[in-house]
């Protein structure tokens, strides 16, 4: 399983799709921190 990745940039529609595509086809996990202004993009899916 990937780690997650830590986006601080724009990214365009062909590298979020390739980490949609990349584990479970058709959703990807994301958490922003607005106030630092980066997205952590990927990692494994859980439910609590």
């Amino acid at each position: 399983m990937p780690m997650p990745e830590i986006i601080t940039t724009k990214i365009d529609r062909a590298e979020l799709k390739r980490h949609v595509e990349e584990i479970f086809g058709d959703m990807v996990k994301f958490v922003v921190d607005i106030e630092k202004g980066i997205l952590a993009l990927g990692g494994e899916m859980h439910a609590e």
